[in-house]
């Protein structure tokens, strides 16, 4: 019997639980420390790098621009 495997099977059970409890104590840390507008700031700055981030692996420097003509394009 290996020792980790209870271990790993509860953060299987239990994965969006843990992350969504750690993500909500950063939260609020942040809150309490910067404020909540610097805070909500700081999520927006985060999601665009996570969404240019995630448009370069999935299609390269071109996905980008793409994804930008389309948001910008003028009707």
């Amino acid at each position: 019997m290996e020792s980790g495997s209870g271990f790993q099977e509860f953060l299987k059970k239990y994965k969006f639980t843990i992350i969504l409890s750690l993500l909500g104590l950063i939260l609020a840390v942040l809150f309490f420390t910067i404020g909540f507008w610097r805070t909500l700031l700081l999520l927006v700055i985060l999601a665009l790098c996570f969404l240019i981030g995630y448009l370069l692996d999935q299609s390269g420097p071109e996905g980008v621009k793409n994804f930008i003509q389309k948001i910008f394009k003028g009707k």
